[in-house]
C-alpha cells in the first residue's frame, strides 16, 4: 500500500483557517486594487492531499467576490509539490511548487489576451501564523511583472 511522501509533511504550514489581503497593482489585467480572502485547508484522508476552499473578493472588474477550491500534493517522481484550483470564475489553474531557501514557489502557465505567460507565486512564511505573498507574471521568463502582493495570517 502506498505510503504519503515525507515532502508532504511540509504542507502542514498551510493546514487551518486563514485570512489574506493585499494589493493587485495596476497593469495589462486592469486597474488593480483590494483583493481579499478567506482559507479552509485540511488533509484528505490518507493524507496524500490538501484539500482547501477559498471565499474570495477580488476588484469588480476582475471579477469580483468569488470561491476556489484547491487540491495540493507531491509528486514523487517529478519531485514537485502540485497544485490544483477550480474557481467560481470558470478559472482552472495547475502550478508546480519547489520550497527554496524556505520560500514557496509556485510556477503556472496562463493567457493573457490569448498570449501564454509564465506566473510564479512566492510565499514566505514569517511565522508558524503569518507569511506574505507576491504573485508575478512573464511574457519571456526573464522580466517579471509584479501582479499581486498581500499577507496572510492564521486564525487562531
Amino acid at each position: 500500500m502506498n505510503q504519503p511522501a515525507a515532502e508532504l509533511l511540509q504542507l502542514n504550514v498551510f493546514l487551518g483557517d486563514w485570512e489574506t489581503e493585499g494589493l493587485i497593482h495596476p497593469g495589462p489585467w486592469g486597474p488593480g486594487g483590494k483583493f481579499s480572502w478567506t482559507e479552509h485547508s485540511e488533509w484528505m484522508t490518507g493524507n496524500f492531499f490538501l484539500v482547501g476552499h477559498w471565499h474570495f473578493h477580488m476588484p469588480a472588474d476582475m471579477g469580483g467576490p468569488g470561491e476556489e477550491i484547491f487540491i495540493i500534493g507531491y509528486d514523487s517522481h517529478r519531485r514537485v509539490y502540485t497544485f490544483d484550483a477550480f474557481s467560481s470564475h470558470g478559472l482552472h489553474q495547475v502550478s508546480t511548487g519547489r520550497v527554496k531557501g524556505g520560500i514557496w514557489i509556485w510556477d503556472s502557465d496562463a493567457l493573457q489576451d490569448g498570449k501564454r505567460i509564465r506566473q510564479r507565486m512566492m510565499i514566505e512564511f514569517l511565522s508558524p501564523t503569518s507569511y506574505t505573498l507576491k504573485f508575478e507574471h512573464s511574457s519571456d521568463g526573464r522580466k517579471w511583472q509584479l501582479f499581486m502582493e498581500g499577507q496572510a495570517a492564521k486564525k487562531q
